[in-house]
């Protein structure tokens, strides 16, 4: 009896074990991700059309802001969000104008399609800095909406974030191309979720992987910088709207001053000296 209990101890418990983990994982994630009222957060993915391409006038500087619900402002009381933020802080020092294509709901396959059209490239050359917000709705959108098996949400999940790390290097890459010199800010992924114990670290612990993910990806890019927001929100529900999953008015103004930190401030635009005129002989 003896040898059949020490192989039970050292290979059945084990997996045992590591089947419980498992499971743990996936429910608290599945639980983490969609909220205390049961309903899946973030809205589906839209139409990658995002219609007609703002005009940029010649003069000025350019930012353009590219992604998801948070770069359009969606939650701001005010209707601002951070790129407007920015944009004031930038316009201090000389004119800028913003061009905002973010679009609500948008993942990162939609923002992938977006960039890669001639129109979008034209902008991103002409560009002066870039923000990016794109991630969140991979995410959350990954969570399976029925039931299945436990395992669902981690095989789900794990498969978002292959595609999105395939679709970010690709935004990143054509941005870079069209623009070679432009500072492009990604946003970070954060954990809007009240929860604690053991769900709620779980899905933080998640979130977290994603970030890394995201810096990995920013590295393999010149002046490509990952803005962190992790800790801006981490039990913080007063910094969220009244969704509680969207910044409010305040986690936008904590977004933009983070962003501003680490953008370089503007230079004049270079204006062509007036030709003086010759001296007749």
């Amino acid at each position: 009896m003896r040898p059949f209990s020490s192989r039970f101890w050292l290979w059945r418990l084990p997996a045992s074990v590591g089947l419980l983990a498992t499971l743990l994982f996936a429910g608290g994630f599945w639980l983490a991700l969609r909220g205390s009222i049961g309903k899946p957060l973030g809205q589906a993915p839209p139409s990658s059309r995002a219609g007609a391409l703002p005009s940029v006038r010649a003069g000025g500087r350019l930012l353009l802001v590219l992604g998801d619900s948070l770069a359009r402002g969606t939650g701001d009381e005010m209707g601002r969000g951070f790129a407007a933020d920015v944009l004031d802080a930038l316009r201090k020092r000389g004119p800028v104008q913003i061009a905002n294509l973010a679009v609500n709901g948008a993942e990162s396959v939609e923002v992938r399609e977006l960039v890669e059209g001639s129109n979008v490239r034209s902008l991103a050359a002409s560009a002066d800095w870039i923000l990016l917000s794109v991630g969140g709705n991979d995410l959350s959108h990954a969570v399976p909406r029925g039931g299945g098996s436990p395992l669902a949400p981690v095989e789900s999940v794990s498969r978002a974030k292959e595609n999105y790390a395939s679709n970010l290097r690709a935004i990143l890459a054509v941005l870079r191309e069209a623009s070679p010199s432009a500072p492009i800010r990604v946003l970070g992924l954060y954990d809007p979720f009240e929860e604690r114990g053991a769900a709620s670290r779980l899905g933080a612990s998640v979130i977290l992987g994603w970030n890394a993910l995201i810096e990995e990806t920013a590295l393999a890019f010149p002046d490509v910088l990952v803005v962190p927001a992790f800790d801006l929100f981490e039990l913080r529900p007063d910094r969220l709207a009244l969704d509680r999953f969207h910044p409010n008015r305040s986690g936008y103004e904590l977004i933009a001053a983070r962003i501003l930190q680490g953008l370089p401030e503007p230079s004049a635009p270079t204006t062509p000296s007036p030709t003086q005129p010759t001296a007749r002989k």
